[in-house]
C-alpha cells in the first residue's frame, strides 16, 4: 500500500509539473511571435536596423530577464493565502499599497486589457485579409479583394468584421465561459502547427536555395546574408520593445502555483517553461531569418508553398484563429478583473461594489472595450493625413497602444519587485522565501533600472528628435492615454474616500 501511494505521489508530481509547464507555454506563446519579427514598422528586425544577429541577442537577453523576474514573482505570489485573490492587483495591494492597486486596476481595466482585446479582433482581420486572402487570390490569378473596393469601402468592411469578432466574443463570454475555454484549449495546441512548419520550412528554403528575393523570386538573400551589420546603441533598446510584447503574459503564469498540491514542482516547471519558450522563440526566429529576407512569417509560407497556395492560406487561417484567442482571452479576463478589483475595494462602482456580480462586471467590460475600440479607429483615420503617404489604416493607433501597454506594464512589474526586495528587509509580509530570491531581486532591479529608462526614451522621446512622423504619433498617443487613466484614478479615489466616510457615519449612528 505504501509503495502504491509513493508511486501515485510521483505520478501526481510529474502531472502537476507537466500541467504548469504546458500552461506557461500556452499563456505566453501567442500572436507576438507571428507579428513582431518582421522588418516593417514595429517589428523586431525593423527595430534592430535589419541586423538579425542583434535581434537574436535581444530574444536571448529578454528570455533570461523574464526567467529571473519569475523568481521574484514566485515569492510575491506565495504571500497570497488559498482563499484570497491571487492576481497582480492583489500583490500590489500587499506589497505596495491599496492606492497603487487601484491605480494598476484602472490601468488594466481601462487600457491594457481592452486594447489587447480590440487588437485581437483587428489582427484577426488583418491576418485573414492582408496576409491571407489577398496573397492567395493573387497566387491563383485573381484580383485582390482590396482592389474590388475603394479604400473607404474596404476599411468599412474590415471594421465591420473586426466589430463582429469583438462583440461576438464579448457576448460569448457574457453568457457562458465554457465555449471560451474550449476555444482557448484547442488553440493551445493548434497554434504550434504553423510554428513547427516555419521551424522546418525556413531551413528547407535555405538549404534548397529557395529564399525569395524582394520580388518573390527564388534565389534571393536571407536576413543574415543581407544583414546591415549595424550595432547602434539605441537599436538595442528599440529592439527590446517588440520582444517584450512577445513575452508578455509570463507574469500571470506565476498564479498557477496557488492550486498546486506539490509546491516543489512549481519553480522548476516555471523555469523550464520560460526557458523552453525562449529556446523555441530563438529557433523560430532563426528559421524565419534564414528562410526569408524580411522576417515576415506570412511571406515565408507563400514561398514555402508557392505551388500549392491553398496550403499557405490554410496555415494563415490557423494563425488568424490563434490571434483571435487574444480577443477571446481578454474579453473573458476583463470582467473577472473588474469583479475582483471591486470585491477587493480597489475600484468603486457604487454601494454594491463589494458584491459586484459577474453580469454587471461583464457589461462594464463590454462598454469600456467598445468605446476604446471605436475611439482608436476614429483617431487612426483622423491622423492618417499626418502620416507619410500611407493608405488609411484603421488599426494604426490600436497597434501603437498595444506596445504602450507592455512598456507601461513593466513599471508595475518593477515596483512589485521593489516591494518584495524591501519586504526581505522589513519582513512585514509573510512569504515563502525563494532560494537566492533577494540577490536575484536586486539583479532584476539593476537590470530593469538600466534598460527601462532607455526603452522609454527610445519609444516616447526619441521620435521627436528623429522627427519620424509615425513614431511621433505613437509617442503622443502613448502620453495622451495617461490622461483619462489619471482622471479615472482621482475620481475613483474620491468615491472610495466618500464611501468610507459615509460608512463611518452610519456606524456611529
Amino acid at each position: 500500500m505504501l509503495n502504491i501511494n509513493k508511486k501515485n505521489k510521483v505520478k501526481n508530481k510529474i502531472f502537476e509539473f507537466l500541467t504548469i509547464f504546458s500552461m506557461v507555454i500556452g499563456l505566453v506563446v501567442g500572436s507576438g511571435i507571428y507579428l513582431k519579427n518582421r522588418s516593417a514598422e514595429g517589428g523586431v528586425l525593423n527595430a534592430a536596423k535589419d541586423n538579425p544577429y542583434l535581434a537574436i541577442i535581444i530574444w536571448i537577453f529578454i528570455g533570461i530577464v523574464c526567467t529571473l523576474m519569475i523568481v521574484s514573482f514566485l515569492e510575491i505570489s506565495s504571500a497570497i493565502k488559498k482563499d484570497q485573490h491571487n492576481t497582480l492587483l492583489s500583490w500590489s495591494s500587499k506589497f505596495i499599497s491599496r492606492r497603487a492597486a487601484s491605480a494598476f486596476s484602472i490601468f488594466y481595466v481601462t487600457f491594457y486589457m481592452p486594447i489587447l482585446a480590440a487588437l485581437g479582433a483587428v489582427f484577426t482581420i488583418s491576418v485573414t485579409f492582408e496576409y491571407g486572402l489577398n496573397p492567395f487570390l493573387t497566387a491563383i490569378g485573381k484580383s485582390k479583394l482590396s482592389e474590388a473596393f475603394s479604400n473607404t469601402s474596404y476599411n468599412a468592411l474590415k471594421i465591420t468584421l473586426a466589430s463582429i469578432i469583438l462583440i461576438g466574443f464579448q457576448l460569448l463570454n457574457y453568457f457562458s465561459e465554457k465555449p471560451s475555454q474550449i476555444i482557448q484549449t484547442i488553440c493551445t495546441f493548434t497554434k504550434f502547427l504553423p510554428l513547427i512548419v516555419v521551424l522546418i520550412g525556413g531551413f528547407v528554403l535555405y538549404l534548397t536555395n529557395n529564399v525569395a528575393d524582394i520580388n518573390g523570386d527564388p534565389g534571393g538573400q536571407n536576413s543574415f546574408q543581407s544583414s546591415s551589420n549595424q550595432w547602434k546603441f539605441w537599436s538595442f533598446f528599440a529592439t527590446v520593445v517588440p520582444v517584450i510584447f512577445a513575452f508578455d503574459g509570463f507574469i500571470h503564469a506565476v498564479t498557477l502555483q496557488k492550486d498546486v498540491e506539490h509546491k516543489k514542482v512549481v519553480e522548476p516547471a516555471l523555469y523550464a517553461g520560460i526557458l523552453a519558450i525562449t529556446l523555441f522563440y530563438i529557433l523560430i526566429t532563426i528559421a524565419i531569418f534564414i528562410g526569408a529576407n524580411d522576417g515576415n512569417i506570412f511571406k515565408l509560407f507563400d514561398n514555402l508553398f508557392v505551388k500549392t497556395p491553398i496550403i499557405s492560406f490554410l496555415f494563415k487561417l490557423i494563425i488568424a484563429f490563434t490571434v483571435a484567442t487574444l480577443c477571446n482571452g481578454y474579453t473573458n479576463l476583463l470582467p473577472k478583473t473588474i469583479q475582483s478589483a471591486a470585491h477587493e475595494g480597489f475600484l468603486y462602482f457604487g454601494k454594491d461594489s463589494l458584491n459586484l456580480s459577474k453580469k454587471k462586471a461583464s457589461i462594464i467590460a463590454i462598454l469600456i472595450t467598445l468605446v476604446l475600440f471605436y475611439i482608436t479607429i476614429i483617431l487612426s483615420l483622423s491622423v492618417n493625413p499626418l502620416r507619410d503617404n500611407t493608405p488609411p489604416d484603421y488599426a494604426f493607433i490600436s497597434e501603437t497602444l498595444s506596445t504602450s501597454t507592455v512598456i507601461y506594464a513593466f513599471i508595475i512589474y518593477y515596483t512589485l519587485i521593489v516591494g518584495v526586495v524591501h519586504n526581505r528587509r522589513t519582513k512585514k509580509i509573510e512569504t515563502k522565501k525563494v532560494k537566492g530570491g533577494f540577490t536575484i531581486g536586486i539583479i532584476n532591479l539593476v537590470v530593469l533600472s538600466l534598460i527601462l529608462p532607455y526603452v522609454y526614451f527610445e519609444y516616447l522621446i526619441r521620435p521627436f528628435i528623429t522627427l519620424n512622423q509615425d513614431s511621433m504619433i505613437c509617442a503622443v498617443a502613448s502620453f495622451i492615454i495617461l490622461i483619462p487613466i489619471a482622471i479615472f484614478y482621482f475620481v475613483n479615489e474620491f468615491k472610495i474616500k466618500k464611501s468610507t466616510v459615509n460608512d463611518s457615519k452610519n456606524k456611529v449612528v
